[in-house]
């Protein structure tokens, strides 16, 4: 996101490829802010561009309507956290490397977005029919990731003989309130991370599969999870 108090007028008009981008991160913490103080649907798409200190049909020369703004938003804070789990998903390493990855990676994400998933899931029932059909379909896409990773771990051994998409659901059940809680755990978002991927991992990990140590992380089993050094 922009600094705030940064103006659309400030960026410059000419000789800069990325202004478009630039105007529209500023929109963004506009709208986040009249959003959060207004809700989506008191906030009007006039009150955004009096926010910007622009005219609205400039705002709408960026978005169609205000739940394409939404939509653009969520696609702005989560494109690259999505690329990264189809990577992860799609890779060569071992599922319970993965998984744990997978979720400690998703835990820092929405700790550091915090105040937009507030408002997103606030508010989300208030997308249009366009974008709530654009937001099912990369939700199914991330759900079929997830239940890859558990199905692959349980060919592997790796994982107990469970329902993998009973776990998955389970998994991004418990990762989907992380915004909530995470504040008051009194702990920095690095450690919570780790304690909530120990606390899944223990959940579904296989008895008596082999440990497994993850270069600077931990060594995992059913029984426990200690911290290592990579060796």
């Amino acid at each position: 996101m922009v600094r705030k108090n940064v103006a659309i007028k400030s960026v410059p008009r000419s000789g800069d490829p990325g202004r478009a981008d630039n105007v529209r991160q500023i929109i963004f913490e506009r709208a986040i802010e009249l959003f959060d103080a207004k809700g989506f649907r008191g906030t009007s798409m006039n009150d955004i561009a009096e926010a910007c200190g622009v005219s609205k049909p400039a705002i709408y020369h960026y978005f169609r309507s205000k739940s394409h703004l939404l939509e653009m938003l969520y696609d702005s804070i989560t494109a690259d956290f999505f690329l990264s789990m189809e990577k992860l998903a799609h890779s060569t390493e071992g599922a319970r490397a993965r998984l744990r990855r997978l979720v400690r990676l998703q835990t820092l994400h929405n700790i550091e977005n915090q105040r937009f998933l507030t408002i997103f899931w606030r508010e989300r029932h208030e997308f249009d029919e366009l974008s709530r059909k654009a937001l099912a379909a990369r939700e199914r896409e991330f759900e079929a990731w997830v239940t890859r990773i558990i199905e692959e771990g349980k060919a592997s051994g790796e994982f107990r003989d469970v329902d993998a998409r009973t776990a998955m659901f389970g998994v991004l059940g418990l990762l989907s309130t992380v915004h909530r809680w995470a504040a008051y755990a009194g702990r920095n978002a690095e450690d919570v991370a780790t304690d909530v991927a120990d606390l899944l991992l223990v959940g579904i990990i296989k008895e008596n599969a082999p440990n497994v140590r993850f270069e600077g992380e931990e060594t995992c089993n059913f029984q426990n999870c200690s911290r290592g050094n990579g060796s």
